[in-house]
């Protein structure tokens, strides 16, 4: 119940945030529309004071008649001479000004939709910026004649008055939906952890009620006396033994895994023969490799094998990975381990061939808790801390491990250990 209030608070806080987006998302749209409201409200405002200004001014009035008249190619010229284009152009900046508008702009006299004075269509000018237009109808008696100025660097005006609100926004909407995917990757990642935390529980129970039942029988076996000689009370007393030590190597496991999660786990380093610890690896897995009828070869190559490094956990994480050729193969195991020098390192490699893993669970194998969910064999005893322990292991020795598998042929475990400096 607690799980499913859970799930429903995070959804439901998701659709406060996304709602929340749009809404911000519609302020800007809204802004932007308002500023460009406010932007064509003063221009129109700047050229209908700039014709009331023209229309008061008679002199002026009577150029511009006099120039409009005249039907030769040449008005621009005349109207340069008379200098009335620069009191045009005077009376539209003091206007513009006054409304805090400071942008280039091209400015045209107007009719039929072509430029009277460069000459052209009009659509030649709608090309280099949208137009605001006002009729010279109180300036000129000739009917159709339109004063136009167009501003080609527009965007500047929006930018200057909502670019720093607009800047700002679209940051923290990228941010929130940074957050929001970071929130929904880490919720993920807490169900699946708490998924595998489960199965891990499940698995531990199991583990450890064999060799407790084991211990059990055995004591309850000597406390009835129900043994004929000393080598019978040996048996129950060696089985009692080994189970009790099995159950301390599974709890010492969990609580070193345990203190490397915490950062606070320190290594007995020392000048350490990878040779040597992987011989000791060997060793450690040959009963259970004797099992199976299994093959180990081994193929120690590397010229220089000494690092700096833990012993008991770097032959543990060999240790691992060989345990693991063994339990995921389906018929005798067939194993090779084998280590070679390059680049002032050591690789150490496992190889078997077994059921290998499937390139979509490749990236989540070294996930602590992890196991491949592969049929029957996910049943295979098992915490899902091996992997994640090898990979702390490694690259607590400033070192990687890396993988290589094809489903059904087998798998390729490496891990590369820097040698210890002379």
């Amino acid at each position: 119940m607690k799980y499913i209030l859970q799930k429903y608070i995070f959804w439901f806080t998701f659709l406060l945030i996304v709602a929340l987006l749009a809404i911000q998302v519609k302020w800007i749209v809204y802004s932007f529309d308002f500023q460009e409201k406010v932007f064509r409200k003063s221009v129109d405002l700047a050229l209908d004071q700039t014709i009331s200004n023209l229309t008061r001014d008679r002199g002026m009035c009577s150029l511009m008649q006099q120039c409009m008249k005249c039907e030769s190619p040449g008005k621009n010229s005349e109207l340069l001479s008379v200098d009335m284009w620069g009191q045009i152009h005077k009376s539209i900046d003091a206007e513009l000004k006054s409304y805090n508008i400071d942008l280039k702009y091209d400015l045209y006299i107007i009719r039929n939709n072509k430029d009277t004075i460069r000459g052209g269509g009009f659509t030649e000018v709608l090309k280099k910026g949208v137009c605001y237009t006002e009729s010279l109808g109180k300036v000129l008696e000739e009917a159709g004649y339109e004063l136009a100025v167009s501003f080609p660097d527009r965007t500047r005006f929006f930018l200057e008055k909502a670019g720093l609100m607009f800047l700002s926004s679209i940051f923290l909407i990228g941010l929130i939906f940074a957050a929001v995917f970071y929130l929904l990757k880490l919720y993920k990642n807490e169900l699946r952890l708490t998924e595998h935390t489960k199965e891990m529980i499940n698995n531990l129970s199991h583990e450890f009620k064999t060799p407790l039942a084991s211990i059990a029988l055995a004591s309850n076996m000597i406390k009835k006396g129900r043994y004929k000689d000393e080598a019978k009370l040996q048996e129950y007393a060696g089985l009692i033994l080994n189970e009790n030590s099995k159950l301390q190597g599974q709890v010492e496991g969990l609580l070193n895994y345990a203190a490397m999660e915490r950062n606070n786990f320190e290594y007995a380093r020392e000048i350490t023969d990878v040779h040597q610890l992987a011989n000791e690896a060997v060793s450690s897995v040959a009963m259970l490799l004797h099992e199976k009828d299994g093959v180990l070869a081994t193929s120690l190559n590397a010229a220089n094998s000494m690092v700096y490094a833990d012993r008991t956990h770097l032959t543990n994480a060999i240790v691992n990975l060989l345990a693991n050729a063994i339990k995921y193969s389906v018929a005798a195991p067939e194993i090779k381990l084998s280590t070679e020098n390059r680049d002032g390192n050591i690789f150490i490699r496992v190889e078997d061939k077994g059921i290998g893993i499937p390139p979509k669970y490749i990236r989540f194998i070294f996930r602590k808790f992890y196991r491949v969910p592969t049929g029957d064999v996910h049943n295979i005893k098992g915490f899902g801390i091996g992997l994640s322990y090898v990979k702390k292991v490694v690259q607590a020795h400033l070192g990687e491990v890396s993988v290589e598998s094809i489903p059904g042929e087998g798998s390729i475990f490496t891990l590369r250990i820097p040698l210890a400096k002379d």
